[in-house]
């Protein structure tokens, strides 16, 4: 059994604090004893019966001027803060192992880790370059000065992975892809719906591609003027999104639901269309994938990582609206095709992303410090 102590710093809640919570949830399950330091209220809020504290000071060195300013008066009291959680960690565990998955909590982190003689290992989803030139490269640097210190640094896809070997040393870089549980009681066959309506999940913020699904939808009303799009999330883009979709009142947007499953099961298509420089792995892509769904996406890394063209999803070429819109209209008219190519996909996450697999080589990593 291990002692594992997880620090998620958070505000919004998306793939990545999904995943660790489920994560978390099953390392439990597997006997290890289990808790979250985080300031995420809807991960506070789950009634998960995994140890929880709550994370009192909310740093963000990477946001805008405003957060990293916050930050930086907020850094001596915030390193008083972690130093005596990790020094009562140790107390209670030696061999405690911390994992910081938030990029202003590993800054503090990792050298009082280093410090106190603890064992801290990264998780990374995304490229970092992107937050290294932002501020003035005061994020970069504030990194730099604390890169070498984790023992192992967890990547989720190929593109993150590649992202980071001029960070890190390769030995220290480790590819897990994530994973989700989904629900047992859904149907493993797609179910015909009427009107046929497509599904895009995700935070509505820059580049994460709704503007391009609203763009081929528009396209494809010509050609099948029954169909519906459902846009579910939210995010700062929200009224820009609203105003594209121009009162269409075969466009829903809903900001959040209380079982997404439902929505993901019933759709005719799934659309992942971001192009988000950021994106470490896609978990929505993983979640159609479980309920056997018909997936459209952009082929473009990670999300060819998880899906092949005409294996077990329809690619089209990366940023082409165009393209997009061809895709959608061949599931379109092919119903055979989206049963065909949903089962290969259920398959698919079958054998690689369930959460036990995400755990279980978790697990053997950590085992291993």
């Amino acid at each position: 059994m291990m002692q594992i102590v997880f620090f998620l710093q958070s505000r919004d809640f998306g793939g990545a604090e999904k995943f660790s919570s489920e994560l978390l949830s099953e390392l439990q399950q597997r006997h290890h004893q289990i808790t979250l330091f985080t300031s995420n209220q809807t991960v506070l809020d789950d009634q998960s019966t995994i140890h929880k504290k709550n994370i009192p000071i909310y740093l963000d060195f990477a946001g805008n001027h405003k957060g990293l300013l916050k930050s930086l008066v907020l850094l001596p009291l915030a390193c008083v803060y972690y130093f005596f959680t990790l020094v009562e960690i140790k107390r209670t565990a030696a061999e405690t192992i911390i994992i910081a998955s938030g990029f202003s909590e590993k800054i503090i982190l990792a050298p009082l880790c280093k410090l106190l003689n603890l064992k801290i290992v990264f998780i990374e989803y995304g490229p970092l370059q992107p937050l290294f030139e932002k501020l003035h490269s005061i994020p970069g640097f504030l990194y730099t000065l604390i890169k070498n210190y984790p023992q192992k640094i967890i990547v989720s896809s190929m593109k993150t992975k590649k992202a980071l070997r001029g960070i890190f040393p390769k030995e220290k870089l480790v590819l897990i892809p994530c994973g989700t549980n989904p629900p047992s009681t859904h149907s493993n066959q797609l179910k015909p719906t009427a009107p046929p309506f497509l599904v895009c999940i995700g935070r509505l913020q820059k580049d994460k591609g709704q503007d391009l699904a609203i763009a081929a939808f528009q396209q494809l009303q010509i050609e099948f003027p029954k169909l519906q799009l459902l846009i579910i999330g939210k995010g700062e883009e929200a009224a820009k999104l609203h105003a594209l979709a121009a009162n269409n009142t075969q466009i829903t947007f809903l900001d959040q639901v209380d079982n997404h499953w439902d929505y993901l099961h019933r759709a005719s298509i799934v659309l992942c269309p971001s192009v988000w420089d950021l994106e470490g792995f896609g978990l929505v892509v993983t979640e159609a994938m479980a309920v056997g769904q018909a997936i459209v996406a952009f082929d473009r890394p990670p999300y060819n990582e998880l899906l092949t063209h005409r294996h077990n999803a329809l690619l089209a070429q990366d940023q082409n609206i165009t393209d997009l819109t061809r895709q959608i209209r061949i599931f379109l008219n092919n119903p055979k095709l989206r049963q065909q190519l949903g089962r290969k996909a259920q398959q698919d996450f079958m054998k690689k992303y369930h959460i036990t697999q995400a755990a279980q080589r978790y697990e053997q990593l950590l085992e291993q410090l």
